[in-house]
């Protein structure tokens, strides 16, 4: 009777061992599968040719004072609010059936409608050129759904030119199995300066 009773307590701790443990393995095997796969698309070179800087006259009135005036404006000015921003995802995380993928049948994103941004002539007279790398998220519809700089060009006018030509933009959807899904997607823009 001893040895019944002991066998059921045990038998008992050792289901309620799995299934505290289950919800872990649940939740580490379901990461596993929402990960998504980035895609990267081919390089979009824009070339443009090297602008000689011409000195430009400005001509503006001197600035007529009437008073100094030396107080101290400080206390009137507020503090600024520091907002620290944080990341939040734009897109739900879904599992996805892996089957089409392993049968061949997922198609990845395809660009339909992409105009080349401007290269922007203050940057062809600096001399500004080199490659951002765009990290965009595509809807089932085709359409950009946000766009981020994933590696910049190391001149802001270069990467806010390609983000906003980028974000225009329609693509194929990519397809698991017959059916559009989202797919996120990298897209390499080059800037290229010639003689």
């Amino acid at each position: 009777m001893v040895s019944q009773t002991m066998v059921f307590h045990s038998r008992i701790i050792w289901l309620m061992a799995v299934l505290s443990l289950s919800p872990i393995v649940l939740a580490h095997g379901t990461e596993a599968e929402i990960e998504e796969e980035i895609q990267t698309l081919d390089v979009i070179e824009i070339t443009g040719s090297v602008v000689e800087q011409t000195p430009r006259e400005l001509n503006f009135p001197d600035p007529a004072i009437l008073q100094p005036h030396h107080q101290n404006f400080t206390k009137y000015l507020s503090r600024p609010k520091m907002n620290l921003t944080k990341y939040i995802p734009t897109h739900a995380k879904v599992l996805l059936d892996q089957t089409a993928k392993r049968r061949k049948l997922h198609t990845p994103v395809k660009p339909l409608k992409t105009e080349r941004p401007a290269f922007p002539r203050r940057a062809r007279e600096q001399g500004w050129h080199g490659r951002v790398i765009l990290r965009l998220r595509i809807l089932p519809d085709g359409t950009v759904a946000s766009g981020t700089i994933h590696k910049s060009s190391g001149h802001q006018l270069l990467d806010d030119n390609a983000i906003k030509a980028a974000t225009q933009w329609t693509f194929q959807p990519a397809k698991n199995g017959g059916f559009p899904v989202a797919a996120t997607v990298n897209i390499p823009i080059q800037f290229d300066l010639v003689q």
